[in-house]
């Protein structure tokens, strides 16, 4: 009985306006709005280089648990010069 009033709702006629093959393909056929995600696929070449980067952090303790040294490394982009 529940589910009766929700029934009735999937009924109803609601307004859709339907779109046409093309209108669903231009956005993928389009050259322009293609990205490429690697860097040799771009007219103007640069070099770039990375560096691995080493950090220590302390992490105060408090009455029931003790102070921590956090470590990580993170890789960042330098100038090749």
């Amino acid at each position: 009985m529940k589910f009766l009033p929700i029934l009735f709702l999937t009924l109803l006629p609601i307004p859709a306006q339907a779109i046409t093959w093309k209108e669903f393909w231009e956005p993928f056929a389009n050259a322009e709005t293609h990205y490429h995600h690697r860097h040799y696929h771009h007219k103007h070449y640069y070099a770039v280089c990375t560096e691995r980067v080493y950090y220590e952090e302390y992490v105060p303790g408090n009455y029931w648990r003790s102070g921590y040294v956090r470590r990580w490394y993170e890789t960042v982009t330098v100038s090749c010069d």
